[in-house]
């Protein structure tokens, strides 16, 4: 059995008709997706930012204040969502792996995906943003609505797989299950402080900031974090004129709205690592008047995986969760996770194996690759290094003070040497910064989450403990510059395969 995913019949049974209400009729389920966005929405508790419509949004459903993801990078996070289970369990756990004919990743026979079952149970599907799974697909397969011309997932890698169509393209009858993209952390520019004021936002300024203990308090920090807030704002001007499409449509009363991020922010040591700020996120739950049971409003403290969108999307929309999924229906009256687990392994140029279990107070933390620092000149950097003048350009600044010896102990800690394990006490370390593993006051929280990680590793199969193939490697040599290709796994392939120019 998998773990906390069999739910009785009779309560799927039973939110699944309070999911309809009175009306007897199908609802349509938006997911409005964030790319690389932390909560820092006003909402969530942030003085320095107004959203007005995301906090408007919340208003009419549940606030979820301790979602996280299952990967710290995109597309593991967005296959798990996908498919509502884990990436690790699937094969699907290195980012923008099976992007070619020689190292397609299959889901396993007969594995039906969250649209293929909305279509088959009805509904016309679309995704309007970027797909960005790692397996092999048809989109037509998941998707009724779209550009015909590109029904084929192996796009020249870089292009995420954007999606096409909408509900305004939808002729039938039929209820839609759309997802939409909009920008979050990753559009951020120079421009953005205009781009706000003339929507009447007024952007927030690098010296108004608190840069947490973690990261050196200059000004390069302070601007970045800054700037992530002002694309909270804009995401909320872009979430806003989605709401008001679907209010001029007559469907906000028809329409179940997710809005999620799919891990957390663009900053050093959030994005593709699997500390609580690259995995917490933002999710809004907003329901029609027409669903009982899910009073508006509703401000919900619990652990919750960033998967059980899907199951949640599956029953309030009265179909059942298959038994192949990970994911859970967050309203179900016995829903409770004592732990949510999520994984970080290959991130563009970077091969890595990471295993987080995030628990009521505390987070443990496995670290399996101990040859290599958790700044390991990943994409991030190599960008900062070869463009100075790209928004990661302050990466390189970064590993310039750690070599001159100007970081403090906590700060640079991710380029030393590793450690097996970390826990981090979340009531009274909010930031993660005091490793409390070796401590023996803390040795039975450690023992405890160092089990329940081994039980959903061995429970799952985990596909991230293989060697890798040869095609998966080859894959990333022939796309990325071989100066940025510095895990020691691709060494031996060099001889024999010609590095992308």
């Amino acid at each position: 059995m998998k773990y906390l995913q069999l739910i009785s019949v009779s309560l799927t049974i039973l939110v699944a008709s309070i999911a309809n209400g009175n009306t007897g009729k199908k609802l349509n389920v938006l997911w409005i997706i964030i790319d690389d966005q932390s909560p820092w929405h006003s909402i969530y508790g942030n003085d320095l930012v107004k959203t007005p419509n995301i906090d408007k949004l919340a208003t009419r459903g549940v606030l979820f204040t301790r979602a996280y993801s299952e990967s710290p990078v995109c597309s593991p996070s967005r296959s798990a969502l996908i498919t509502g289970s884990h990436a690790i369990r699937l094969g699907t756990h290195d980012h923008r792996s099976s992007r070619t004919k020689e190292n397609q990743i299959f889901l396993p026979e007969n594995f039906k995906t969250a649209p293929e079952i909305f279509r088959e149970n009805g509904y016309e599907t679309y995704n309007s943003g970027k797909d960005d799974y790692n397996f092999f697909y048809k989109k037509s397969d998941l998707y009724s609505i779209m550009d015909k011309k590109a029904d084929n997932k192996l796009a020249k890698y870089g292009k995420s797989g954007q999606g096409s169509g909408d509900w305004s393209d939808i002729k039938s009858q039929k209820p839609f299950f759309g997802q939409i993209r909009v920008s979050g952390g990753k559009d951020v520019g120079d421009q953005l402080p205009d781009l706000l004021a003339k929507s009447g936002y007024p952007a927030v300024k690098a010296s108004q900031v608190t840069v947490p203990p973690q990261y050196p308090d200059i000004h390069e920090m302070r601007y970045n974090i800054a700037m992530h807030m002002n694309t909270v704002m804009q995401t909320d001007i872009e979430v806003g004129k989605v709401l008001d499409r679907l209010e001029k449509d007559n469907l906000t009363d028809k329409t179940i709205i997710f809005l999620f991020s799919d891990h957390g922010s663009d900053l050093p040591r959030s994005k593709e690592f699997c500390y609580s700020e690259g995995l917490h996120v933002p999710l809004i739950i907003s329901v029609p008047e027409s669903i009982e049971g899910i009073e508006s409003g509703t401000v919900r403290d619990d652990l919750v995986s960033l998967i059980d969108v899907t199951g949640t999307s599956l029953v309030l929309t009265n179909q059942n969760i298959p038994e192949s999924m990970d994911t859970l229906n967050v309203f179900d009256k016995s829903y409770s996770r004592e732990y949510v687990f999520s994984a970080s392994d290959r991130s563009a140029n970077v091969i890595d194996r990471v295993r987080s279990v995030m628990g009521k107070r505390y987070h443990y933390i496995k670290n399996y690759k101990l040859d290599r620092p958790l700044f390991n000149y990943g994409h991030r950097e190599m960008m900062a290094i070869d463009y100075p003048d790209s928004k990661y350009g302050y990466f390189a600044k970064l590993r310039s003070m750690y070599e001159d010896g100007l970081l403090n102990e906590i700060q640079a800690t991710p380029f030393g040497d590793r450690t097996v394990e970390e826990l981090y006490d979340l009531q009274n370390d909010p930031n993660e910064t005091v490793n409390l593993a070796s401590d023996k006051n803390h040795t039975e929280e450690l023992v405890v989450m160092r089990a329940a990680l081994d039980g959903w590793i061995e429970e799952t199969g985990d596909k991230g403990a293989f060697k890798r193939s040869s095609k998966s490697l080859v894959e990333v040599v022939q796309r990325m510059p071989p100066h940025w290709l510095k895990s020691p796994e691709f060494r031996d392939f060099f001889d024999e395969i010609q590095p992308a120019p």
